[in-house]
C-alpha cells in the first residue's frame, strides 16, 4: 500500500540548482519536497566558480558570508586564475592574459564578489542550510513515474528499500540534469549543436607541489603524443581534475579502467612514477542543448535539464541557479493568490534567451587561446563576438510581460542605471549596519525612491490593500541615487522580489496608477505593457 502526500512544489534533482531552488522556496515560505536518486552530493568538482551575480542571490538568502567562508578554505595554496600551456605540466608555461583580464575589468558595482568553491564543496553546504531551515530533502529517493492533471502533478517515487509513495504537487520543478528523464518523457525538443570534443573527467589525488614549484593556474592545456586535454585546479596542491580527450566513436568510459586513467594522468603531468589516486571519473562532451520549452503545463525545467553546453566561462550552474531564482518568486506569488498563473508564462521568455547567450559564449571558448582572449591568426572573428562574464551574468535586460515597458531593443546594457528589466543598481546606504540597495527587495516588491517617500507611502498603502502584494518603500539619498539612476527627486524604481526593475517612474504616482502597474506585472499582461509613467499618463 502506498502513502500519499500533498505539497505545493516537488523538486526532482538535488544538485546545485535543485538545492538552490529549495532554498529560494524556503525563503518565500513555500513548502516543498526534494527527491534525489543519489544518496549524496557530487563526487566530482564539476562547477568551480561562483559568479558575482550568484553570490548576490546567496546574499539574498542570508548565506553569502557562509559561502565566502567556505571558499576561503577551498584552496590549500596559491590563488585561482591564470592559464598555462605545454606538452606536460612539467613543461607548461604561463600565458599572457592581458586581453582576458581587460574583459573582466569594470564590472557592474555589487555588494558581492566572485568566489572559488567547487561543486563538491558547495553542494553539502547548500544541503546543510536547507535542512537547518526545515527543508524536506530526500536523498536516495527516485522519481519513477509522473502524470499531470488540471490541478497539478501526481508523482510516484521509490526509495532504496523499494518502498513506493505518491506525491501530489501543484507544480513540479525538473532539476534532474542534462539527461533529464522528465524532459525526455515530455518529448520536449531543443536547439542543439553537435559536440566539438569528448572528454574523460578524471578527478585525482596527486601532490603536484614539487612539479609546479609555485606556479598556479585555473586551466592548463596539455598536448603530447600520449594525451591531449586540460588540467583544472581543485585545491592547488593535491586534488586536480584531468579532462582528457578521447574518441567517442571508438571508445567509451568502460574502456578506461583505473590503471589506464592513472597512466594517462601521469603522461599529462610528465612524471612517469608519480603517485596518482583516481577519486572519480565520468565522460562528457561539448554539445549544446537548449530546450525549446521551459514549461509544459505545471512542470518547469531548470538548470541542465533546460540547457547544457561546455563549461567554458563557468555559465552552467550559475545560469541554472539564476533560472531557479527567477522562477521561484513567481511560483510563490501564484501559490499565495497574489498573482495570476499567467505570470508563470514569463519564465521562458526571460530565462531561455540567457541560456542561448551563455551557450554561444561557451561555444566561442572551444579554442583554448580564444577562451583566454589570446589573439591568433585564425580567431579574430570569434574574439570579436565575445562578451564579458559580467555582461552575460549581470548586465542583461529582460523583455517580458513581467516588466513594464519590456520591449527593449537590447538584451544587455553598458551600465545598470535602473533600466526596466535590469538588475537594480547597487548603492551602499550608510545606515547601521551598512546595506546595499540590493538588500532592500524580497521576498516582496520594493519601491526605491529618490529622496522623500512620504507621498509614495500613501499610494503604496492603498495599492497593497487593493492587490494583496507586499511592497516596502525605501527613501534613498537623493544625490547619490539620482546620480546612479538618473531619477529626479521623488522618482522611483519598482523592484521585483528577484531584484529586477519592474517599473520606473520619474514622478510620484497615485495609488490607482501603482495598483494598475502591479496588476499588469503579476497578471501576465501582453508584452506591449507600457512604462509606469505611460500607465499614469493613460489614466490606467
Amino acid at each position: 500500500m502506498t502513502s500519499t502526500q500533498q505539497v505545493p512544489v516537488l523538486i526532482v534533482g538535488g544538485g546545485l540548482v535543485g538545492l538552490s531552488a529549495a532554498l529560494f522556496l524556503e525563503y518565500h515560505g513555500v513548502p516543498f519536497v526534494l527527491v534525489e536518486k543519489r544518496t549524496g552530493g557530487s563526487v566530482l568538482p564539476r562547477s568551480r566558480g561562483v559568479h558575482t551575480r550568484t553570490v548576490e542571490l546567496f546574499r539574498q538568502l542570508g548565506i553569502e558570508n557562509r559561502v565566502q567562508r567556505a571558499a576561503a578554505t577551498a584552496m590549500k595554496a596559491g590563488r585561482f586564475g591564470g592559464a598555462s600551456r605545454g606538452a606536460t605540466l612539467v613543461a607548461a608555461e604561463q600565458l599572457e592574459l592581458a586581453n582576458f583580464m581587460k574583459s573582466l575589468a569594470h564590472p557592474a558595482p555589487s555588494p558581492s564578489s566572485f568566489c572559488f568553491l567547487p561543486q563538491v564543496q558547495l553542494e553539502p553546504l547548500l544541503t546543510d542550510v536547507a535542512r537547518e531551515r526545515g527543508g524536506d530533502l530526500r536523498f536516495g529517493v527516485e522519481l519513477s513515474d509522473f502524470e499531470t492533471t488540471d490541478h497539478g502533478v501526481i508523482a510516484t517515487v521509490r526509495d532504496q528499500t523499494g518502498a513506493i509513495s505518491t506525491i501530489q504537487a501543484d507544480y513540479l520543478i525538473a532539476a534532474d540534469g542534462a539527461g533529464s528523464p522528465i524532459r525526455r518523457a515530455l518529448g520536449i525538443t531543443a536547439w542543439e549543436l553537435p559536440p566539438t570534443h569528448h572528454y574523460l573527467n578524471i578527478f585525482v589525488r596527486t601532490d603536484l607541489t614539487e612539479v609546479l614549484h609555485g606556479r598556479t593556474f585555473s586551466q592548463c592545456e596539455i598536448a603530447n603524443d600520449t594525451v591531449r586535454g586540460l588540467v583544472l585546479m581543485k585545491n592547488n596542491t593535491d586534488e586536480w581534475s584531468f579532462h582528457l580527450e578521447y574518441d567517442a566513436a571508438r571508445t567509451d568510459l568502460a574502456d578506461y579502467p583505473t590503471h589506464r586513467c592513472v597512466e594517462l594522468v601521469r603522461a599529462a603531468i610528465g612524471v612517469p612514477g608519480i603517485a596518482v589516486e583516481v577519486l572519480a571519473k565520468t565522460a562528457w562532451d561539448t554539445g549544446v542543448f537548449v530546450a525549446d520549452e521551459y514549461r509544459r503545463d505545471r512542470i518547469f525545467l531548470v538548470g541542465d535539464a533546460a540547457h547544457r553546453h561546455a563549461p567554458w566561462g563557468g555559465y552552467g550552474a550559475n545560469t541554472g541557479i539564476a533560472d531557479a531564482h527567477n522562477l521561484i518568486w513567481k511560483l510563490a506569488a501564484v501559490l499565495s493568490g497574489t498573482a495570476s498563473p499567467a505570470l508563470l508564462d514569463s519564465y521562458q521568455p526571460e530565462r531561455r534567451p540567457r541560456a542561448i547567450v551563455a551557450a554561444e559564449q561557451a561555444r566561442l571558448g572551444t579554442d583554448f587561446a580564444t577562451r583566454y582572449g589570446i589573439e591568433t591568426p585564425d580567431n579574430a572573428a570569434d574574439l570579436a563576438r565575445q562578451i564579458g562574464t559580467d555582461t552575460v551574468m549581470t548586465r542583461y535586460r529582460y523583455t517580458s510581460a513581467a516588466v513594464l515597458g519590456g520591449n527593449a531593443d537590447t538584451s544587455h546594457v553598458d551600465q545598470l542605471t535602473g533600466q526596466v528589466g535590469t538588475r537594480v543598481p547597487h548603492l551602499w546606504i550608510d545606515e547601521p549596519p551598512q546595506i546595499s540597495t540590493l538588500d532592500l527587495n524580497g521576498p516582496g516588491f520594493a519601491l526605491l525612491v529618490a529622496g522623500t517617500s512620504a507621498a509614495w507611502r500613501d499610494a503604496v498603502g492603498e495599492a497593497q490593500w487593493d492587490t494583496g502584494i507586499d511592497i516596502t518603500v525605501h527613501a534613498l539619498p537623493v544625490d547619490e541615487w539620482s546620480a546612479r539612476t538618473g531619477l529626479p527627486e521623488g522618482g522611483a524604481l519598482l523592484v521585483r522580489p528577484d531584484g529586477i526593475v519592474a517599473g520606473r517612474s520619474d514622478e510620484v504616482l497615485c495609488a490607482s496608477t501603482l495598483t494598475a502597474a502591479l496588476r499588469r506585472i503579476v497578471g501576465g499582461a501582453s508584452s506591449e505593457a507600457r512604462p509606469l509613467d505611460d500607465v499614469a499618463a493613460a489614466g490606467a
